[in-house]
């Protein structure tokens, strides 16, 4: 069965606006956790966050590879 092109239009647009989305969630997560490292004088804190944001840059980073997305 042949699919419309507007159906695989609209999956890789999506999957462009998902990849996007969890970049920039890993990108602000990253960025808090370096703020709280330094505004607030926690490295603790600072490093977990940055351990969660290497996490989200991992999903981010698989999502991409997953789908054929190039950089």
């Amino acid at each position: 069965m042949v699919q419309p092109a507007e159906v695989a239009t609209s999956l890789v647009q999506r999957n462009k606006v998902v990849a996007k989305r969890k970049g920039a969630l890993a990108v602000a997560a990253a960025g808090g956790a370096a703020a709280v490292a330094v505004i607030a004088g926690s490295p603790i804190l600072g490093i977990l966050g940055l351990a969660g944001a290497g996490y989200l840059a991992y999903d981010w980073l698989a999502f991409r590879v997953k789908n054929g997305m190039r950089f």
